[in-house]
């Protein structure tokens, strides 16, 4: 965690303002990115073919911030592996279905236990080194890039922590790799492995489930039709 990052005052009078801010989220009247870290916007230099992307604007932002407050100190490598988890986690259905539903997801009724610690610190959010957010948004560009050929570092990881830390949890769990400061974690177990293809990227799940899911419409369209 960033030790330069500054802490937001709790203050009565602010509570109807918060209010109206989750509100105006739950209502989708506000971008979920923009409650999240107020301000946090793509640069005006970084050039977007949003019809080349898989998720709207929103996600993008949200795995942007993801990489900077957890990995912008480490290589594109390291960068990229932590990354994989929130995209690994996205397409699992034990996890929220959107990368900005992985990454505020808290699963315990206890104050500051989300899933990544930097969203429920108490400290603002907002990204204060400009070049380090420039390079965050560009990872997150390129990973949910349509056609892009990043493999997952990770094989399959769900979870990981830094190197410096030993959390009780990771015993449960099969040890996939440590890329960087941070090792990666995925269930104990047999798995299946798919021969031919490799994985697919999570861009390439994204357009494969969108293509399943104009199909099984149309078909329920033509049963409809045929009634």
């Amino acid at each position: 965690m960033d030790a330069t990052r500054r802490p937001v005052r709790r203050i009565l009078g602010g509570l109807p303002a918060l209010l109206l801010a989750v509100l105006l989220v739950a209502g989708g009247l506000v971008p979920r990115a923009q409650a999240l870290a107020p301000g946090a916007d793509i640069p005006a230099d970084i050039r977007i073919d949003w019809a080349n992307m898989v998720v709207p604007r929103d996600e993008l932002i949200c795995l942007a911030l993801n990489d900077y407050w957890e990995a912008r100190g480490e290589s594109t490598r390291g960068r990229v592996a932590v990354a994989q988890v929130v995209l690994n986690r996205a397409r699992d259905p034990r996890f929220p279905a959107s990368i900005c539903g992985v990454v505020t997801e808290n699963r315990s009724t206890k104050p500051r236990l989300c899933q990544f610690s930097w969203n429920c610190d108490g400290r603002s959010d907002t990204p204060h080194e400009a070049a380090a957010w420039r390079a965050s948004v560009l990872l997150a560009k390129s990973l949910l890039m349509r056609n892009n050929a990043i493999s997952d570092l990770t094989g399959g990881a769900l979870w990981y922590h830094n190197r410096h830390v030993d959390p009780g949890w990771s015993g449960r769990l099969e040890f996939a790799t440590r890329v960087g400061d941070h090792y990666f974690y995925r269930e104990a177990g047999p798995r299946v492995q798919q021969a031919g293809a490799p994985p697919m990227t999570f861009a390439d799940w994204t357009d494969e489930q969108a293509r399943t899911q104009t199909g099984e419409d149309g078909d329920q369209l033509a049963r409809s039709e045929d009634r």
